[in-house]
């Protein structure tokens, strides 16, 4: 057999291993040779070399009657430091935590379109290494969400805030020798949702926010379209006719179905200035006639874009991650009921349980699986879990 072909063989059982053990501990040798059908020999030189990387470890016996009690493994979490960046556009949040995605550290910053982005990224940065340096762990990569378009790492387009390069994330990397990851906060976040709900091939994330995003999963991948523009689902037209958008076109979804453009009809029909979430999740909660309206008017916006996606995409899962539907618990089965008058497909609805870290839960993933070598990284955080 060429050499290149052993070594291709060699680097895949190696993924395998790692991936089952950082996934399923704790695992003995054999169970591993029996899961991964892999020979004992292998398995052994593979744990080996991982054990001398400090990757994995040994941590006692496995209880059984019968013979000789196998060694017990699991993956070593506490090797390095993961960051995760959610660049909002009008906030900053980061998230620190371990190689499983576990013992997080979240903190907010705040930012305006006018700060200069790259310098304000350094210092958080820079902040963050300060703080965990005397656990003498450093920080094996950093995922930053840009909300925008991104394709290859760079940024091709983003409405909230002006940029110093399309290459920010190749400065940043250069500055700090660390393996920098750019990418559509709708797509960290479907990346989020999927990690935490393992086993949902195809998936479909929807963050309403501003705007509209849409993380799509098809077949256990992240779908980006040809040029990065896939899952805009926000310029979709609703209405042909209808009000102008930035993007050029009239009648966006975005612009009737965002928390923003609700808060702001709701604004002009009670003449109330500047609403905020909480002042009208409060008057939902009064059950005020006008916050009723508004909700069912989201309701059925949100009904007549998901019909669609389910029957373009067919998929299994489309998790929804706004305030609204986060905090109002009946949003998805209304949406479900006015779904069951047409064809549902027999898709699950349901809100997000990680709701504003989904982001950057999914860029601790893909910290974690591109410095492991891994294909999927399963997480169990959730938003009680943090440390904020």
């Amino acid at each position: 057999m060429p050499i290149a072909n052993q070594e291709m063989i060699r680097d895949n059982n190696r993924r395998l291993v790692l991936e089952y053990i950082v996934n399923n501990p704790p695992v003995s040798r054999a169970d591993l040779a029996k899961q991964l059908k892999l020979t004992k020999a292998t398995i052994s030189a593979i744990v080996q070399e991982l054990i001398q990387q400090n990757l994995i470890q040994e941590i006692g016996s496995a209880k059984t009657s019968l013979g000789r009690k196998p060694i017990l493994l699991e993956f070593n979490q506490e090797y390095g430091l993961a960051m995760a960046i959610d660049v909002r556009p009008r906030q900053i949040l980061t998230l620190i935590s371990d190689l499983k995605g576990e013992n997080c550290h979240v903190k907010e910053y705040p930012f305006h379109s006018e700060d200069p982005l790259f310098s304000l990224l350094s210092s958080i940065i820079e902040e963050n290494q300060r703080f965990f340096e005397h656990a003498e762990k450093k920080i094996i990569g950093i995922a930053i969400g840009i909300y925008g378009v991104v394709q290859h790492n760079q940024i091709i387009f983003t409405p909230y805030y002006p940029l110093p390069s399309e290459d920010l994330g190749s400065l940043l990397e250069e500055k700090f020798r660390i393996p920098i990851i750019v990418e559509n906060e709708a797509n960290l976040s479907v990346l989020g949702e999927s990690a935490f709900h393992y086993g949902y091939e195809n998936m479909i994330h929807i963050n309403v926010h501003d705007g509209i995003g849409m993380g799509i999963l098809i077949n256990g991948k992240l779908y980006k379209g040809k040029d990065g523009y896939a899952g805009e689902f926000g310029h979709t037209i609703l209405f042909p006719d209808g009000k102008p958008c930035p993007c050029g076109n009239r009648g966006c979804f975005e612009l009737y179905a965002s928390e923003k453009a609700i808060l702001e009809e709701y604004s002009l029909r009670t003449g109330k200035n500047a609403v905020t979430i909480d002042g009208f999740l409060s008057d939902y909660s009064r059950k005020t006639p006008e916050a009723l309206d508004m909700m069912e008017l989201f309701v059925k916006y949100m009904s007549i874009g998901i019909n669609n996606l389910i029957n373009t995409f067919n998929t299994d899962l489309i998790v929804l991650n706004s305030s609204f539907s986060n905090f109002i618990p009946d949003i998805n089965s209304r949406i479900i009921e006015y779904l069951s008058r047409h064809q549902n497909r027999d898709c699950e609805i349901i809100s997000s349980s990680l709701q504003d870290i989904s982001g950057l839960i999914g860029g601790i993933r893909l910290d974690c699986e591109h410095f492991l070598g891994i294909r999927h990284l399963k997480i169990r955080t959730s938003p009680l879990d943090l440390e904020r």
